[in-house]
């Protein structure tokens, strides 16, 4: 649509247009790198829709910024860019609690042996372990269930309070700070939730060294691999049962991480 014809429509003025276009950028960069709405899921031109009509609804909140109706392209580049990362870094922040879950499936596979099994997930174009898909959509579900998406509407609306139109980025100390205890917190996740089946096949892998080891003519690999992939499935039914309240726990510390280093 025409910028003159929106304005005519709405009835917007020229600054009023520029703070809009904004606020559309800030939740473009939200959606490029946030849960669930980061991943390629329905037409481009549906996403574009609700892009827009989030920022329509949140235009009434929003107060006026800086630069508004002076028109300097260059002052409207450099928010437009500030704008991006803002939104882009909130939902990364937040996206690792279930980034956690892949580096987890990986490591799973890996002691299962199934590091080579993989799987083409359409939502996101790329090839991942069927065990580390497995695990994420089950997190991307629980994460739906827990209103997460929710919440991070709610963060973006906060942000404009806090951390206004061309005010620049959130202050550089709380920024690195509460993204370097985001990053060990999905390591320390990750590591739990692959714990069990760490130990599990690990002690497999032992006692079938110690057998190779007591009768070479023993062909242990053959058996290894099933007995791991066994033992690994069985181990991941027991844990799953208690999978969805741990990651409900951790879902609120990233979000309440993400929220203190964004400065809202």
């Amino acid at each position: 649509m025409d910028p003159k014809t929106m304005m005519d429509l709405f009835g917007l003025t020229t600054g009023e247009l520029e703070r809009l276009a904004l606020i559309v950028t800030r939740l473009s960069g939200l959606f490029l790198t946030a849960p669930f709405f980061s991943r390629g899921m329905g037409p481009t031109r549906i996403k574009l829709l609700l892009t827009v009509t989030l920022a329509v609804v949140l235009f009434p909140l929003v107060p006026p910024w800086s630069g508004e109706g002076k028109g300097d392209l260059t002052t409207m580049a450099f928010a437009g860019i500030t704008e991006l990362i803002i939104g882009a870094v909130f939902g990364m922040l937040v996206h690792w609690v279930l980034i956690a879950t892949q580096i987890a499936g990986s490591v799973m596979g890996f002691q299962m042996g199934l590091s080579m099994a993989m799987v083409m997930d359409p939502t996101s174009g790329v090839q991942e372990g069927v065990i580390s898909n497995l695990l994420y959509l089950t997190a991307l579900m629980i994460f739906l269930a827990f209103n997460g998406h929710h919440l991070l509407l709610e963060g973006m609306a906060r942000s404009f309070a806090t951390l206004p139109l061309g005010g620049g980025l959130p202050h550089s100390e709380d920024l690195l700070q509460g993204g370097m205890e985001i990053m060990s917190r999905m390591f320390r996740w990750a590591i739990l939730i692959a714990a069990p089946v760490i130990g599990v096949t690990t002690l497999l892998y032992l006692g079938m060294g110690l057998i190779n080891r007591a009768s070479p003519q023993i062909q242990v690999f053959f058996v290894a691999m099933p007995l791991a992939q066994i033992g690994g499935f069985i181990v991941m039914g027991l844990t799953l049962t208690i999978f969805g309240q741990v990651m409900v726990r951790e879902m609120e510390a990233f979000f309440a991480a993400a929220f203190h280093a964004m400065g809202f």
